[in-house]
This record gives C-alpha cells, structure tokens and sequence, in this order.
C-alpha cells in the first residue's frame, strides 16, 4: 500500500467524518432499531439496533477506502485521475446512501424506489468511465 496520504485520501476520510455526523446529528430521531436493507419494492427487510446502523456505513466507508487504496497501490491505473475518481465517487456514493437510508428511518420522505435504479446507474457510469479513461476498448 501506498504509504503517502494524498489530498484524495483527505477528502474521502472528510466524506466519511460527514456520513458519521449525518448519524450522530440524527440520532435522536431514529427508532430503536433502524432499517438497514429494503427489498426491490422499497420494504425494509432488515433491521440493526441504532448505534449499528449509524456506525456501520461509515465504517464500511473508511474499510472501503483502505482496501481502494491497497488496490490502487498493489495496481495502479494507466491514468493518474482514475484512481482519484474511482475512491471519491465509490466513498461519497455509499455516503449518499447512507444519509438517505437514516433519513428514511428517522421519518424523512425518501422515494427508495429509486435508489436501486441510482445504485445501478451509478456503477455503470463508474465502469464506463474507468474502461474508457483507461483505454479499454472491446472492438
């Protein structure tokens, strides 16, 4: 693993720190037990105590970005923004869904039907513009 700290690195553990917030500043709002997974028709199907479902996000967040930066480091992409990209959007997207799924526990109107498209969406613009920043072509 690279063992700099880079100006990314700074800005996704920032990313992080705020997700953490977003539960600590919505604490008093969230039941007992929160929904962490909702299935395909936006239905909760799984719950976690509280403290669980505000730490656990952040948490996967910060492992998130080790395990992005051992990566990068063990096989460094062709273009230096990549990597970048890849850490920045990968970390602020899972905190994205974490605020709008604490949102939703603590009562706030969250259309969840269309998380699911998002989350799709999301990962194929991520691809894509990996594939193509990296050169990749399948012609």
């Amino acid at each position: 693993m690279s063992r700099s700290w880079s100006r990314t690195d700074s800005l996704a553990a920032g990313l992080v720190a705020l997700a953490a917030l977003a539960g600590v500043a919505l604490w008093p709002q969230l039941p007992a037990e929160v929904a962490i997974h909702f299935s395909a028709a936006g239905t909760p199907d799984s719950y976690v105590p509280r403290a669980v479902g505000v730490a656990l996000l952040p948490a996967l967040m910060l492992v998130t970005l080790f395990v992005l930066k051992l990566a990068l480091a063990a096989d460094p992409p062709e273009h230096p923004r990549t990597g970048p990209v890849v850490v920045l959007s990968t970390t602020a997207f899972l905190g994205v869904l974490h605020v709008l799924v604490l949102a939703w526990n603590a009562g706030y109107e969250v259309p969840l039907d269309g998380l699911l498209v998002g989350a799709l969406l999301f990962g194929a613009l991520l691809v894509g513009y990996t594939l193509r920043r990296e050169g990749v072509s399948f012609t």
